[in-house]
């Protein structure tokens, strides 16, 4: 089985806190996420990006989970694999910052970021509402991460990614805004994300 982050943390877990379940513990693991992935072998190689860093293996992982935990307490271990993993990249994105002008071109890197990997062939749907140099704005009205936990019965599961976005891009830099007011994941109708540079004295 390929290790990502998550299947990683996911071992971690099982060696400290259930050492003597760990063996069947990592096996139910892979069995669960080669199940997964088979049901998804249709997917585009696009969706199959998400599907396999994130998607599939933090489903896998949060089901097997509740095996030895009570749902709310597999749930939160999963939100703290998930939130590790965004703190380290918003530590990586912030020494990249450090580059004297390079937060000017954020909103610019967002934007032609959305178009390659969060596109219709990886199954995102979005409207971009303002989308210039210094503004990144756009709601998005479909997420994979957001139909797969509904499909599989774990809705409650999206909000860990809306989470960790909002960890790794929020207050990147003073004259960078990040905003959110709703998410799919988090029961709303759209996800309107929205980077921009501020205007002097805003």
């Amino acid at each position: 089985m390929k290790k990502n982050y998550l299947v990683t943390a996911f071992q971690k877990t099982a060696a400290q806190r259930f050492p003597e379940q760990a063996e069947a513990l990592n096996w139910a693991l892979e069995k669960r996420l080669a199940e997964l992935r088979e049901e998804n072998a249709g997917a585009t190689p696009e969706e199959k990006f998400h599907l396999e860093s994130q998607i599939l293996p933090s489903i896998a992982a949060y089901q097997v989970l509740q095996t030895v935990l009570p749902r709310e307490e597999a749930l939160a271990t999963l939100h703290g694999y998930v939130e590790e993993r965004a703190w380290k990249l918003r530590k990586g994105i912030l020494g990249l910052l450090r580059i004297p002008g390079l937060w000017r071109r954020v909103p610019g890197l967002f934007a032609r970021g959305t178009r390659k990997f969060f596109g219709s062939a990886a199954g995102f749907a979005a409207r971009e509402l303002e989308v210039t140099g210094s503004v990144w704005r756009i709601d998005m009205t479909k997420c994979p991460y957001h139909d797969a936990c509904v499909r599989y019965g774990c809705p409650e599961l999206c909000p860990c990614f809306c989470d960790s976005d909002d960890i790794t891009y929020g207050d990147l830099h003073p004259r960078l805004l990040w905003r959110r007011t709703e998410t799919l994941g988090r029961g709303g109708g759209r996800c309107d994300f929205c980077l921009k540079i501020k205007e002097d004295g805003r």
